[in-house]
């Protein structure tokens, strides 16, 4: 008997026949007929609900508390089963944005992984992108463009008069529908 299969002998579940079937692990696989054929007692009340009992019965009696225990299924015998979720066609969450990964919670799980081993890249340049912190910018200028002006730069969206108050005095407005009135500040008028 191969472990690379999953082998049901002798499914009755609801309006199955007796039948045995060899699923292949590890392969995607579509159960397809017509109407009232077996595809969900297949699927669902035999397949799904053997995997979610022998799990189940693998938890503490304590755990086992907390849970929805199924009912094993009308089969003789099921072989290398494995542990299951069952995903169905009636969405719980009615929204145009809910996916198979929103709902079984693997999207959170997906974006933290590939924030954690991605690198992300300037769509402009293509050069790969870098945290720096303040230390690691000074260093960089002071090393590769040393007796020059430099000017960093940050967009924002408050008001000039927050950031007077915060201490920036110059203003670099890429927009041509933005003015900001002069200010005084050193004895100097300022306008960008």
């Amino acid at each position: 008997m191969s472990t690379k299969d999953l082998i049901i002998i002798g499914a009755r579940q609801n309006n199955l026949k007796n039948i045995n079937l060899t699923l292949p692990h590890n392969k995607v696989i579509a159960i397809t007929g017509v109407s009232g054929s077996g595809k969900s007692s297949l699927a669902f009340d035999t397949v799904f609900a053997e995997g979610q009992w022998r799990f189940i019965e693998s938890l503490s009696t304590y755990a086992r508390l907390f849970l929805e225990k199924l009912d094993r299924p009308d089969v003789d015998e099921i072989h290398n089963i494995r542990p299951a979720i069952a995903l169905e066609q009636k969405n719980p969450v009615r929204g145009s944005r809910s996916t198979v990964g929103t709902l079984t919670e693997l999207y959170d799980l997906f974006r933290l992984l590939y924030s954690k081993i991605a690198a992300p890249f300037c769509p402009v340049c293509g050069k790969k992108i870098r945290i720096w912190d303040p230390s690691q910018v000074v260093s960089e200028l002071l090393e590769n463009h040393p007796g020059k002006k430099a000017l960093i730069v940050f967009e924002t969206h408050e008001p000039v008069d927050e950031l007077k108050k915060r201490g920036f005095y110059k203003v670099v407005c890429a927009k041509p529908s933005f003015y900001v009135f002069p200010f005084l500040i050193g004895g100097h008028f300022w306008i960008f």
